[in-house]
C-alpha cells in the first residue's frame, strides 16, 4: 500500500486589503441589482423625495442613482467609500432597533473595489459640491465639483477588474429585468418618494408619489383584485393586499413581503400567507400581491445576512400566530371567499363573478366527469342543525341502481391529479424557488401545533377591508331561491342580482372541512367507534406513519392499531365521515402524510381538506330540495365560503343584465 503524500500547509499570513475587499464585494454585490438596492437605499436613508435610476447595458455598462436627499460635506465624501465608515450605527447596541436600510458601511466600498465608482454630492448649505472617484483597489481622488443638492453615484464597466464573476451574470436584458424589478420592490412601501427608472438613456418606468401604499401596490398590479387588510395584534401591526388563490402562482416571484419596509425573503411569514389560505393554496403557490409587518425595531434582527434580505423575530411564534390570524380575518370577508355576490348598488354593467383560471392541480372549468362508477351510499353531508337532520335521517336514496352517476369533481387519489410542486414535503408554500438564501428558523414542531390551534380559535378581531364590495351582511348564500338541481351535479339558484350556479360536492367539501377545522380547533372531534373494524395492507413506510401520528390522527377521530407487520386495522373515524370508506379514507390520509413529510401539524389541513372530501355529497348525489336549501345555509357559516378546500371555486353566476343581453332583450 503506498504513502500518502505528505501535505504541509503554507503559514497563515493576512490578506491584502484588495483582496479582503474583492472578498467581501462577493457577498453584497452579486450583479448590477444588488448595486441598484444598495445605492437605492443609500437615497431613501438620506431622505430623498425623487429618485432617478439610470440603467445601461444591463446594468454592466453603467448604472447611475441621483437623488434630491440631504447630501454630504467633504469630510463624509470621503470616508463614504472607506470600508465599515458609516453614519447610521455608532455602537452594538445601535443594531439592536436599526431604523434605517443601511447601517454596515460596505456597499460603496464593496462597489467601488469592483467597478469605476464616481460620487458627487452637495449638501444643501453648501455653495458647491464635492466628486469622489474610486477604480479598483486605487486610493480614492476628492475634488471640488459644481453640482445640484443631493447625492449622484456612478458605477461603470461593474467588475472589470473580476471577469470571472462577469461571466457569470445573464444577457443584459435578463440583468435589466433584475434591476427592475429591484427598484419596483424599493418604491412600494416608499409612496412618498418619486422614481423614475431609466433604461439606455429613455425613461421607461415612473411611479409616482401616491397618498397610500394601498394606491402604489394597485399601480403595480393594475390586473389583480386585491383584498386590502389592515390589523394589528399585539405588537404586529399588518397591511396586506392580497389576491384570490385562483389567481395563485408557483413561486414567490408574485408575493412580495416586508418587515418595516424592508424588502425580505421570510419563509416563515410566507408560511403564514399559506397557513392563512389553507388548503386553497396548493404547495409551492403563492397569490400576487404584498405584505408588510411592522413589529417593533428591538424585536428584529436585521444584521443575519449580507445583502440584509433576512430578519430574525425575537418573538417568531408569536409574530406567525398574529399575522395567521390577521390574514385570515380579513381573507374571510374577502368578496372572493365569501363568494357570490352581487355588483356595488346600482351598478349595471354585466357584472359576472366568473372565474378567470382555476389553481394548478383543479379540475377544468367544465367539471370534467370520471367514468367510473360511485357508491351513492358511502357518503353523504352530515347536517347543519337538529332541525334538518330528520330529513336526512329519513331519505332513502333510490338512485344507487341507477344507469348514470357521476364521481366525485375531486378525486381522492388527488396524488395523481396534483403537480410535482403539489406533492413537495412542504404543504405550506415553502418549497425551495430560485430563491438560495437559508430559510429563518420555524417554530418548534411543539409549539408550532399549539400555535396554529390558536390561530384558528382565536376570537375575531376588527380588522379593515379597502372599499365598498356592495356584499350583504353575510346570509348571502342562504338568500338564495334554490331552483332545481341539474345532472346531479350542479345546484342552480336565483338571487336579486343573477343566476347563480354552485357545484355541490365543491360546497358541502368546504362546509364539511369547515366543521372538521372547528371541531379540532376546539378539541371537540367526535368520534364513531366501527362495530366491525376494517382492515387494510399497508406498506411500511405507511404503517411507520400510522405509528408515529397515532396520537395526531387520534385528535382528528381516527383509531388505527396495527395488526402485524403489513395490516392496519381502523376502530373509529370521526362522526363527520362516518358514511365515507374507512379502508379508502385511511390510505389516503396516510398518502397525504407521505406526500406532506413528518410533521402533521403542517400538514393538518390538507389531511382535513382529504377527510372533507371522502364525507361530503358527491357529484351523482340526487338532492331533494330542503337539503339543497340546508347545504346553502351551511355555507354562510363557513369561511372561504366561495371555494373548496382545494382551492377550487363553488360557483358560477351571471347577473341578469347579462343573461337579458345574451338573448337580445
Amino acid at each position: 500500500m503506498s504513502e500518502l503524500p505528505s501535505l504541509e500547509l503554507p503559514p497563515i499570513h493576512v490578506l491584502p486589503p484588495e483582496v479582503a475587499n474583492q472578498i467581501a464585494a462577493g457577498e453584497v454585490v452579486e450583479r448590477p441589482a444588488s448595486v441598484v438596492k444598495e445605492l437605492v437605499e443609500n437615497s431613501l436613508d438620506a431622505g430623498a423625495r425623487v429618485v432617478t435610476v439610470s440603467i445601461d447595458g444591463g446594468g454592466v455598462a453603467r448604472i447611475a442613482i441621483t437623488d434630491d436627499g440631504q447630501g454630504m460635506s467633504r469630510e463624509d465624501l470621503s470616508l463614504s467609500v472607506v470600508r465599515h465608515a458609516t453614519s447610521k450605527i455608532r455602537s452594538a447596541d445601535d443594531l439592536l432597533g436599526v431604523g434605517t436600510y443601511g447601517f454596515r458601511g460596505e456597499a460603496l466600498a464593496s462597489i467601488g473595489s469592483v467597478s469605476r465608482l464616481c460620487i458627487s454630492s452637495r449638501k444643501r448649505s453648501a455653495e458647491e459640491g464635492c466628486e469622489v472617484r474610486l477604480e479598483g483597489n486605487a486610493s480614492p481622488q476628492v475634488r471640488a465639483v459644481g453640482c445640484a443638492v443631493g447625492t449622484t453615484v456612478s458605477v461603470e464597466d461593474l467588475f472589470f477588474n473580476t471577469p470571472a464573476r462577469r461571466k457569470f451574470l445573464r444577457t443584459p436584458q435578463t440583468e435589466w429585468g433584475a434591476c427592475a424589478d429591484t427598484v419596483a420592490r424599493l418604491a412600494l412601501p416608499r409612496p412618498d418618494v418619486r422614481f423614475v427608472l431609466r433604461k439606455d438613456g429613455k425613461v421607461v418606468r415612473e411611479y409616482l408619489r401616491r397618498d397610500t401604499v394601498g394606491e402604489r401596490v394597485r399601480e403595480m398590479w393594475p390586473d389583480e383584485t386585491l383584498t386590502e387588510i389592515d390589523g394589528r395584534r399585539g405588537s404586529v401591526h399588518i397591511r396586506a393586499f392580497l389576491g384570490p388563490p385562483e389567481r395563485a402562482r408557483t413561486g414567490t416571484t408574485g408575493i412580495a413581503v416586508y418587515v418595516n419596509g424592508r424588502f425580505v425573503r421570510d419563509k416563515l411569514l410566507l408560511r403564514a400567507i399559506g397557513q392563512a389560505y389553507g388548503s386553497t393554496l396548493d404547495g409551492g403557490r403563492y397569490p400576487p400581491g404584498a405584505l408588510l409587518v411592522d413589529v417593533p425595531a428591538a424585536q428584529v434582527d436585521v444584521n443575519v445576512h449580507p445583502q440584509k434580505a433576512e430578519v430574525r423575530f425575537a418573538t417568531q411564534n408569536e409574530v406567525f400566530a398574529s399575522v395567521v390570524s390577521l390574514l385570515r380575518d380579513g381573507l374571510a370577508t374577502a368578496p372572493w371567499a365569501r363568494a357570490l355576490t352581487g355588483a356595488p348598488s346600482g351598478a349595471d354593467d354585466g357584472w359576472s363573478s366568473r372565474f378567470d383560471g382555476a389553481p394548478r392541480g383543479a379540475p377544468s372549468s367544465d367539471f370534467d366527469r370520471s367514468t367510473r362508477p360511485y357508491n351513492v351510499e358511502a357518503a353523504r353531508l352530515v347536517p347543519p342543525t337538529p332541525a334538518t337532520s330528520s330529513l336526512f335521517a329519513k331519505r332513502e336514496h333510490t338512485e344507487s341502481n341507477s344507469e348514470e352517476k357521476y364521481s366525485a369533481t375531486h378525486s381522492t387519489e388527488r396524488a395523481d391529479a396534483l403537480p410535482a410542486e403539489a406533492s413537495s414535503k412542504d404543504p405550506w408554500g415553502l418549497a425551495p424557488t430560485t430563491d438560495t438564501a437559508a430559510p429563518s428558523p420555524a417554530p418548534a414542531e411543539a409549539d408550532y401545533a399549539a400555535v396554529m390551534a390558536a390561530a384558528i380559535a382565536a376570537p375575531p378581531r376588527v380588522v379593515g377591508l379597502s372599499g365598498d364590495t356592495g356584499l350583504p351582511e353575510r346570509q348571502t348564500f342562504g338568500s338564495l331561491h334554490f331552483v332545481a338541481q341539474v345532472r346531479r351535479m350542479f345546484l342552480i339558484c336565483e338571487g336579486e342580482w343573477g343566476l347563480v350556479m354552485l357545484d355541490q360536492h365543491a360546497a358541502s367539501e368546504r362546509v364539511v372541512f369547515d366543521r372538521l377545522r372547528k371541531s379540532y380547533a376546539s378539541r371537540d372531534v367526535r368520534v364513531q367507534p366501527l362495530l366491525v373494524h376494517e382492515t387494510l395492507d399497508v406498506t411500511a413506510r405507511e404503517m411507520s406513519l400510522a405509528e408515529e401520528h397515532a396520537a395526531d390522527l387520534a385528535k382528528i377521530g381516527f383509531e388505527l392499531t396495527p395488526l402485524g407487520v403489513n395490516t392496519l386495522a381502523v376502530r373509529a373515524v370521526p362522526a363527520l365521515l362516518v358514511r365515507a370508506d374507512p379502508r379508502r379514507l385511511t390510505r389516503d390520509i396516510l398518502a397525504e402524510l407521505a406526500r406532506q413529510g413528518s410533521e402533521f401539524s403542517r400538514a393538518l389541513d390538507l389531511v382535513l381538506a382529504t377527510m372533507a372530501c371522502h364525507g361530503s355529497v358527491r357529484g351523482g348525489d340526487e338532492l331533494a330540495a330542503e337539503e339543497a336549501r340546508a347545504l346553502l345555509r351551511s355555507l354562510d357559516e363557513c369561511d372561504f365560503g366561495g371555494h373548496c378546500p382545494h382551492g377550487r371555486p363553488v360557483l358560477f353566476s351571471i347577473k341578469w343584465s347579462e343573461l337579458e343581453r345574451k338573448v337580445g332583450r
